[in-house]
């Protein structure tokens, strides 16, 4: 399976692996249908995203404490982050695609790659004011500032360990040039109210969200906060990517039911594994009885809009 080939995990030397961090690595090994759709829980372990595009990005999760910090899954990245970083950070220049091969990934032979080239162009970032929502690592605001955005905030839930990881990332991997269109900021979904949020009403042109739909509660903050930082302009998108990990229905729910109730509208929604197959969108398959291993590898990736009047 592609996407989890495009993540290493950099250890830190001398450090004794558990049993969890023995099985976790070797579950691929031992269960070849499975899939490895999370990276990372560790502080102290780099996450290294190899893209034919930029090379090899270093990342660190947050230093978390506290229930409510660990119900936001910001240790993690998933790959549903690392499909939206391939998308936004765009297809590879002309031979490119060669240094992907060498990780032995079938689905890059004869030019192929995530989408179309004129899907690309909806998903390209260049020159576009970016805002990332439920940030984690903050991956895809790093993509987004090095494939060209004009400007990048990167946010996610404000708690000072979640955002320091944030901040040490964007320095890692961001020259000092480049840096200066960027910022990354606490957002609660849903306020409107703070400082940052009256600031930016309405300033971005892309708004990317990237498994950011496993908390039921959460939907209707999540499509409020998106809506209010949307550009009101035609070509403004919210490009939204999230896996099936967490339930089939949760998803139904953002994008049938809380996504027009908030005055957004679905433009394109598809189904892709992590391989890059796609499949058309189902509410509902195999009557419901869809097997979680199988469910795993798939992500739903969709490109939402301001819902015409």
């Amino acid at each position: 399976m592609l996407l989890p080939t495009l993540i290493d995990l950099r250890r830190p030397e001398g450090k004794e692996l558990d049993p969890e961090d023995i099985f976790g690595s070797s579950l691929g090994g031992v269960f070849t249908d499975d899939l490895q759709n999370q990276h990372g829980d560790d502080p102290e372990t780099v996450i290294v995203y190899k893209n034919a595009q930029h090379g090899n990005l270093e990342f660190q999760t947050a230093d978390i404490n506290g229930e409510e910090e660990r119900r936001k899954m910001a240790h993690y990245l998933w790959n549903a982050g690392v499909l939206m970083a391939e998308l936004v950070g765009g297809r590879p220049e002309e031979g490119q695609s060669l240094q992907i091969d060498v990780f032995g990934n079938e689905g890059w032979k004869d030019g192929e790659w995530w989408v179309s080239r004129e899907e690309e162009r909806l998903w390209s970032v260049e020159g576009e004011s970016v805002i990332e929502l439920g940030a984690g690592v903050g991956l895809a605001g790093v993509m987004s500032a090095l494939a060209g955005a004009e400007k990048v905030a990167i946010t996610d839930y404000p708690a000072p360990p979640i955002l320091y990881a944030i901040k040490a990332n964007v320095t890692k991997n961001i020259k000092p040039p480049l840096q200066s269109r960027m910022t990354v900021e606490g957002h609660l979904w849903g306020d409107t109210s703070s400082d940052f949020a009256i600031a930016n009403a309405h300033k971005y042109t892309r708004v990317l969200a990237a498994d950011c739909l496993w908390m039921l509660g959460e939907h209707e903050n999540l499509a409020k906060s998106m809506l209010h930082f949307l550009a009101e302009t035609p070509d403004a998108r919210a490009l939204c990517i999230a896996g099936f990990h967490t339930g089939r229905a949760k998803l139904v729910i953002f994008f049938e039911d809380v996504v027009p109730q908030q005055g957004l509208e679905v433009e394109e929604m598809y189904e892709m594994d992590a391989d890059g197959v796609r499949r058309p969108w189902a509410r509902e398959r195999d009557g419901g009885r869809e097997d979680i291993g199988e469910r795993k590898k798939w992500l739903v990736v969709a490109r939402l809009r301001r819902r015409a009047v």
